[in-house]
């Protein structure tokens, strides 16, 4: 499981990266919806990307439409709801928005990767009881081993559950 958390973050560095070059087909696009898009699914401002590679078109540019459109979307972005939402699939977290969302988003993000965790550790817990039952052992250690795995894993579906009601508030 480990495994795919580091690929899923290298992906995500990846797509960040590789959002964040302009073309000069860029330039032809609607800016306010361009930087609505932008913010809206947390990707860096490309405002003075927008600006270098534009400035040498024949394309007559809206930077301000680009930025008011990023900044709606920036504000759409940095909920605490999005930030549970982020976390709970376990995203890198990135000291994104404006101060005073940030603590509300950092905190839904940290509840979120805390769910997030737990239910790894819950996949973990479960295929050792799969091998546990599929070597079908009548010994009584391995009969309390499986009993310990299975409240493991009750215990730390209430605590997902409880994570989950108290990042909705």
């Amino acid at each position: 499981m480990k495994i795919i958390y580091y690929f899923t973050i290298l992906i995500t560095i990846l797509i960040t990266f590789s959002c964040s070059s302009i073309t000069k087909e860029d330039c032809k696009k609607d800016m306010y919806q361009f930087g609505l898009d932008q913010g809206s699914k947390g990707l860096l401002n490309l405002a003075e990307s927008i600006r270098k590679v534009c400035n040498n078109t024949s394309t007559n540019v809206d930077l301000e439409g680009y930025i008011k459109g990023f900044n709606n979307g920036w504000n759409m972005y940095c909920t605490p709801i999005h930030g549970l939402e982020n976390g709970m699939k376990g995203d890198l977290y990135r000291s994104f928005c404006p101060p005073i969302k940030e603590e509300h988003y950092h905190q839904s993000f940290l509840i979120g990767k805390k769910i997030y965790d737990k239910k790894d550790q819950v996949k973990e817990l479960e295929d050792k009881i799969r091998e546990i039952e599929q070597e079908n052992s009548t010994e009584l250690s391995a009969k309390d081993e499986l009993n310990n795995l299975k409240e493991n894993v009750l215990f730390l579906n209430r605590e997902i559950q409880s994570l989950e009601q108290n990042g909705k508030i």
